[in-house]
C-alpha cells in the first residue's frame, strides 16, 4: 500500500523519516531535548478543549494520500502566520510552545514536560493509518459505532481517517498540549469536516494540484457570509464600508457552522499529562468507555510507561467477551502501540514497553505488524489478559 505526503515523497516509497511542522527529518537521539524551566516539572492538567472554528479568515491545508483516500492537513506556514497575526509572540500572552512555534521551525522535537512532538506527523503514526486501512478492508474490521481514543494524538491522520471513513464512530483525541490541539489537531478535524473543501468549487476553496501534490486554501470567511446571508451575500456586504464581518457576526457564522454539523457529537478533544486525564476521567465515571485505543511515537521513555499503562487500563472497555465481539460482528477492545523498535539514545524501544506491560499482567502483548530496513518499526497489540476482564 502506498502513501504520500504532499511534501515530495514518492508514492513508491516507504516513508524514512517523519515529516512535521518544523519541517525536515529528525533523529531519535535529537528527539528529546530537556529544559530547566519550571514548566518541565509541571503536569499540563487534564481540560475538555471545546471544538471552535479557528479565528482565521481561511486555513491552508495539503493533501496526504493513502489507499486511494485522503485527508487534508494543516500547513506549519499557515499556523505561524496565524500567530503573527495573534501577536502572540510576547512571552508574557503565550506559551513556551508557542513561542517556539512561532520563532523556528528548526525547534526540538521534544521538551520534555513543556512539548510532547505533537506538532510533527511521526512516521509511526502513519504506520498506524496504513494498519487500520487493512484491518478495514482486509479483514472486514467495522468501525461503526466505535468508541475511539487515539492517545498523543498531534495531527491526528489516524483519527481523521476513522471521522471521515465512519460517520457513526465516536473519535476522543488526546494531546499533551492544548496549543497542539487548537492549532494543528483541530483545525485539521474541522478542515475534514465542517469545512472540508467542497468538490463543486462553490465554497471560495482555491486548490492548487501540481504533479501528486494538492494543497487547498479554504475559505473560511465566505462559509461564514454564506451562512449568515445565504444568496443575498454579495448584496449586503457590497453595501458596507467594511465588508469584514463583524466579530459578533463570525461568532455567529461560526456557531451557525457547528450546529449544522454532526462534528460536536462525534469528535472530542482533550489536553492534559496522562496522569491528569486518568485522575479526570475516572473523577467522571468514564472509566472503561474506549472499544479501540490508537497511539504512536509513545513509548521512547521508560519513565513514561507506568502513566501511559494505567491510562491504557482506566479507558478500554470491558463490556465486550470475545463472543460478544464476534455476535454483533465487532472487533474485542483493542490497543494499538505503534513505535520504532528501538528508539537509538533513549530509554524507551519496543521490547522495553512490551516487558513491562508483561510484568504488569493486566494485557496481553502481540506484536501484528513489523516493517522492514535498518530502523525497524512495529505495531503491538493490547487485549485484556484472562481474568482481567
Amino acid at each position: 500500500m502506498s502513501f504520500r505526503f504532499n511534501f515530495g515523497v514518492d508514492a513508491d516509497d516507504e516513508p524514512s523519516s517523519c515529516v512535521g511542522v518544523f519541517g525536515g527529518a529528525s533523529s531519535d537521539t535529537g528527539m528529546v531535548a530537556q529544559t530547566e524551566s519550571a514548566a518541565s516539572l509541571y503536569a499540563a492538567p487534564y481540560e475538555i478543549v471545546p471544538l471552535a472554528i479557528p479565528s482565521v479568515s481561511s486555513l491552508m491545508v495539503d493533501a496526504i494520500f493513502y489507499a486511494s483516500q485522503h485527508v487534508w492537513k494543516r500547513q506549519i506556514d499557515d499556523v505561524q502566520f496565524q500567530l503573527a497575526q495573534q501577536d502572540s509572540m510576547d512571552g508574557s500572552e503565550s506559551s513556551v510552545m508557542r513561542q517556539a512555534m512561532a520563532e523556528d521551525k528548526n525547534a526540538s522535537d521534544v521538551i520534555k514536560g513543556v512539548y510532547e512532538g505533537g506538532l510533527k506527523t511521526w512516521e509511526c503514526s502513519i504506520d498506524l493509518l496504513l494498519y487500520l486501512v487493512d484491518l478495514q478492508s482486509k479483514c472486514g474490521m467495522a468501525l461503526d459505532g466505535m468508541r475511539v481514543l487515539e492517545i498523543g494524538c498531534g495531527t491526528g491522520l489516524p483519527s481523521l481517517h476513522i471521522l471521515k471513513s465512519t460517520p457513526s464512530a465516536h473519535v476522543c483525541m488526546q494531546d499533551y498540549n492544548r496549543d497542539v490541539l487548537e492549532l494543528v489537531t483541530m483545525p485539521n478535524v474541522l478542515a475534514n469536516t465542517v469545512l472540508a473543501p467542497a468538490s463543486d468549487g462553490d465554497s471560495g476553496d482555491v486548490v492548487h494540484t501540481e504533479a501528486d501534490t494538492e494543497t487547498c486554501e479554504i475559505d473560511i470567511d465566505f462559509r461564514r457570509t454564506q451562512v449568515l446571508f445565504g444568496d443575498s451575500t454579495d448584496e449586503v456586504i457590497g453595501k458596507r464600508d467594511i465588508p469584514e464581518l463583524s466579530t459578533d457576526e463570525a461568532h455567529e457564522a461560526d456557531r451557525r457552522l457547528l450546529d449544522g454539523s454532526d462534528i460536536c457529537g462525534r469528535c472530542e478533544l482533550i489536553a492534559g499529562d496522562w496522569a491528569e486525564i486518568e485522575r479526570g476521567l475516572r473523577g467522571q465515571g468514564r472509566e472503561h468507555t474506549f472499544d479501540l485505543v490508537l497511539t504512536s511515537e509513545t513509548i521512547y521513555d521508560t519513565d513514561s510507561y507506568k502513566k501511559l499503562h494505567d491510562l491504557l487500563e482506566c479507558v478500554l472497555s470491558k463490556d465486550s467477551t470475545q463472543a460478544q465481539a464476534q455476535a454483533q460482528n465487532r472487533q474485542k477492545p483493542m490497543v494499538l502501540v505503534a513505535a520504532k523498535s528501538i528508539y537509538f539514545g533513549l530509554t524507551g524501544s519496543v521490547l522495553t514497553f512490551r516487558q513491562y506491560v508483561e510484568s504488569r499482567g493486566i494485557f496481553e502483548a502481540e506484536s501484528v505488524w513489523q516493517s522492514g530496513g535498518s530502523m525497524p518499526r512495529e505495531i503491538l497489540r493490547l487485549v485484556w489478559r484472562n481474568g482481567s476482564e
